[in-house]
């Protein structure tokens, strides 16, 4: 997963990077003070105070020389580097992460501009599960007691939220974000709940080049045509589903979607969805107790669905959110693990449900994808059921 992460990071920056823009760039240094939310159990008894850390990033001012880039307005890319003190530091460690990200411009006056930010890339912690589960004595801890959050040292992590710049003086600028940050390594190693950050920045940024900034190529370009178009993605993985018996399940998934682009870097489709999750084989489940499956049964491992997607549309790349309804669950009526052993369940389609007990009817997609020739892309995907990530989705597309 190490060298796959990379690779996307490699192939945003030469993405991103390119003629004009590549002498537009900026150095940016912040401070970070934040809250680590304690959605689950386990981060409650762990957390002992605020992530406290700080950011160093290269930023570049895009000029219009590709469309995407007019499309957008003109938006800043960049790569950060974060490092992060998660306030205990027996169980949870520090954070490490490189990511690239985007600043979409929402406001720009003489005075400030304000974006919003988005970015994806990987990250390291240096405490997990593995390595904060026993006592001094060599005695296993409870799992509340252990880093529960974390089964894993590389994991992906996630930004997104505001950001807001003030120009000073000679290239100088005042920066302020607000951001909601996420790293965790979807479910490929237990346990596995994630840690989520609400984090603050203040900082400096300054540009070398502030004297020659090239003025935005404001050209004409062709529209995107909004015509309809049509995505078949083939995606595998592998997942853990209990930490206590160290097994790995492939994952699978074959999406179709009809998209219709809105807008020059928007586009909403609709799509069907057919997954298989190995782990459910009626071993593990019962030692779980969430999911009461008594027999290995190959229905079990199936699900299918329809979403509502939304992806931003930025040159060759793709990235957004899915929304989906699953039609065929059989695990909908094994769920909570207590009330299915008790008795026969009989769920409609969309039911109440509490996301601690069971998957539930909803499910979404973080996606990501680049284009590799005119018809054939590539695709990075992050399956979840609201907070709780199920697995990552590796996939190669084609595209009509």
């Amino acid at each position: 997963m190490k060298k796959v992460c990379l690779v996307f990071i490699f192939m945003a920056l030469v993405f991103i990077v390119s003629a004009q823009t590549y002498q537009q760039y900026s150095f940016k240094g912040q401070g970070i003070y934040g809250n680590i939310l304690k959605h689950t159990k386990h981060l409650k008894a762990l957390v002992q105070g605020p992530a406290i850390g700080g950011e160093m990033a290269v930023e570049w001012q895009t000029v219009g020389e590709k469309p995407w880039q007019q499309f957008l307005n003109f938006p800043v890319v960049g790569i950060g580097a974060v490092w992060l003190n998660l306030s205990n530091p027996d169980k949870l460690g520090n954070a490490l992460a490189i990511y690239p990200y985007i600043n979409f411009p929402l406001w720009r006056t003489h005075y400030f501009n304000l974006y919003l930010k988005a970015g994806m890339g990987a990250s390291y912690l240096t405490k997990t599960y593995y390595n904060t589960n026993t006592d001094a004595m060599g005695n296993l801890l409870p799992l509340d007691s252990a880093n529960a959050a974390i089964g894993s040292h590389l994991n992906i992590y996630f930004s997104g939220g505001g950001s807001l710049e003030f120009p000073l003086n000679n290239g100088l600028s005042a920066v302020a974000e607000y951001t909601w940050n996420h790293a965790s390594n979807g479910s490929a190693v237990a346990p596995n709940s994630g840690i989520n950050f609400l984090n603050a920045f203040v900082g400096l940024k300054y540009c070398p080049n502030y004297k020659s900034i090239d003025e935005f190529k404001k050209k004409k370009y062709h529209d995107i045509p909004r015509i309809l178009t049509y995505e078949i993605v083939a995606a595998s993985g592998f997942r853990q589903l209990y930490y206590a018996d160290n097994k790995t399940y492939p994952t699978a998934s074959l999406a179709f979607g009809v998209y219709r682009p809105f807008t020059n870097f928007y586009r909403m489709g609709l799509g069907v969805d057919a997954f298989y999750d190995g782990v459910y084989d009626g071993q593990n489940s019962q030692a779980w107790q969430r999911t009461y499956i008594t027999s290995d049964e190959f229905k079990n491992k199936l699900r299918l669905g329809v979403s509502w997607q939304h992806e931003l549309l930025i040159g060759r790349m793709s990235a957004g959110f899915h929304f989906g309804l699953y039609l065929y669950n059989p695990l909908k009526n094994l769920e909570p693990y207590t009330d299915a052993k008790n008795g026969t369940l009989n769920k409609w389609l969309i039911y109440p449900y509490n996301i601690e007990k069971e998957d539930g009817w909803l499910y979404t997609r973080a996606a990501l994808k680049y284009a590799v020739s005119d018809h054939y892309f590539i695709s990075l995907g992050l399956k979840t059921h609201l907070q709780k990530a199920e697995f990552i989705e590796w996939g190669l597309g084609y595209q009509l």
